[in-house]
């Protein structure tokens, strides 16, 4: 069976054909870093993982971008907030990110491109549009005319007409409609600038994500990634922006994984009932629990968050936890067997994974037929079975854990004596943060990660977390 997935911008299933087999070009919108990251990034994180070590597992070259945005009105009332600098809130919280993200064991991508390391680019990007008479400057700022642009909502699937109805869009000095969006944004007293021709100011979100990724990845690439609420307007402008500017299709697959609600509503920082990552992982006893609780539902669907279903999750860890144990104690001194017939029913369960997985990512199917694994194993060995045809079962299931991100921890006993040197190293931590010395907090932090743990920071106690 080949891969298809669904394409929001054809608003079905298609066959996936990269554009220069076997490489494939991925672009994920990352993370606006103005706080401590929630749930609902880290379920972003997490499912676009999967999907490349999926591709990656299905003989593909993947080249995955992810970007950062660093510059944004968020960051700057967060720092005016905090009494800081965009810049100090930036990085505080893009390293908050990386360790969601390591915590969560997902890959890092191959390129990490910060908006302010491109703002050279966006100019000339902008300018390119300008000269192409798909924007006009008014005002010290520069506005994509979406007039000029026949497509406009192809990817929401909604005409200019109903999307002016919906959107008042922003304003400005001289923006000629409702939909037109800002590609630069005059200067404001205490914000940060760039100089550029129509006076200092700086780029506009859309054409962030449209230059970094046609930069890395080419005008046309495969696969453009991100939430539901980035549909429109973010990937709708990107879409406009770059194929008027080179004439070209811009990306050819547009995947877009749903929200995390409470309560049925979206999680999210402005409504505070964002729960963080290190509330969540304080809770359970492993990250794969986490995991587990976003797999089981369709990367396309939202979830939505309560205590019971995240229960439900840590104890379907706990059963693969006491399986994988159940098997170092059985398969400890396993005798040499040969190749049995039964084990083509494991064979069949591993097509059954890759069936799943090929159907749209569908990890709820896949993730039934781990489960069905345990279940035939567990029968094995309690019974006395083969244990050949339970070590088979074993690296099968480790096998097809590894392509979503899980069991690659381990249930190894940690060494008591490397659980002292790590605690050691967080009472040091704790000492340097009230002493206010937090370069040296952040260095004994790293310290820690190079040993495989994580400082997770809730409820005013630090927990260890092993990430390795």
């Amino acid at each position: 069976m080949a891969l298809r997935l669904y394409n929001t911008l054809s608003r079905r299933l298609e066959e996936f054909q990269p554009l220069k087999p076997p490489h494939v070009g991925m672009y994920v919108c990352g993370p606006t870093v103005y706080d401590e990251p929630h749930l609902g990034h880290a379920r972003s994180a997490y499912a676009f993982d999967v999907i490349r070590r999926y591709l990656k597992h299905s003989q593909h070259e993947v080249t995955f971008v992810r970007n950062i945005t660093d510059v944004d009105d968020k960051i700057i009332e967060a720092a005016r907030a905090a009494g800081s600098t965009p810049q100090a809130i930036a990085e505080r919280y893009t390293r908050s990110y990386h360790d969601m993200t390591r915590l969560l064991g997902c890959t890092p991508p191959d390129r990490e491109p910060k908006a302010t390391e491109y703002i050279p680019k966006m100019i000339a990007f902008i300018e390119g549009l300008i000269k192409r008479d798909a924007a006009y400057a008014a005002g010290g700022s520069v506005y994509f005319d979406v007039a000029k642009h026949r497509d406009y909502g192809k990817l929401s699937h909604r005409s200019t007409d109903e999307l002016q109805t919906s959107e008042r869009g922003e304003t400005g000095e001289g923006k000629r409609a409702a939909l037109d969006f800002a590609l630069w944004k005059a200067s404001k007293p205490g914000e940060p600038s760039w100089e550029g021709p129509w006076g200092p100011g700086r780029p506009g979100w859309h054409v962030e994500c449209s230059t970094m990724s046609t930069a890395l990845l080419g005008q046309t690439f495969d696969i453009h990634g991100g939430g539901l609420d980035l549909i429109f307007p973010h990937h709708e402008n990107e879409i406009a922006q770059s194929e008027a500017l080179a004439g070209e299709p811009f990306a050819r697959y547009w995947l877009h994984h749903g929200l995390l609600t409470t309560n049925g509503q979206k999680m999210s920082k402005s409504l505070k009932n964002f729960v963080t990552v290190q509330d969540a992982l304080a809770q359970c006893p492993h990250p794969d629990c986490l995991k587990i609780f976003f797999l089981k539902t369709h990367y396309r669907s939202p979830i939505d968050y309560s205590a019971e279903r995240f229960n439900e999750a840590i104890e379907n860890w706990k059963e693969f936890d006491r399986f994988f144990q159940l098997c170092q104690q059985a398969l400890a001194h396993l005798p040499s067997g040969e190749t049995d017939a039964d084990l083509l029913d494991i064979y069949k369960r591993r097509e059954s994974f890759d069936e799943a997985m090929d159907d749209d990512f569908n990890s709820p199917r896949a993730l039934a037929v781990l489960f069905d694994l345990v279940d035939l194993g567990q029968n094995i060995i309690e019974t006395g079975g083969k244990l050949h045809i339970a070590s088979n079962l074993y690296k099968v299931l480790a096998e097809c854990g590894k392509t979503l991100g899980l069991f690659e921890a381990g249930t190894a006993e940690t060494d008591p004596n490397e659980l002292r040197r790590v605690d050691a190293l967080i009472e040091q931590r704790n000492r340097a943060r009230k002493e206010k010395k937090f370069d040296v907090a952040d260095q004994v932090r790293l310290q820690a990660m190079e040993q495989g743990y994580l400082m997770v920071d809730s409820a005013g106690k630090t927990y260890r977390v092993k990430i390795r």
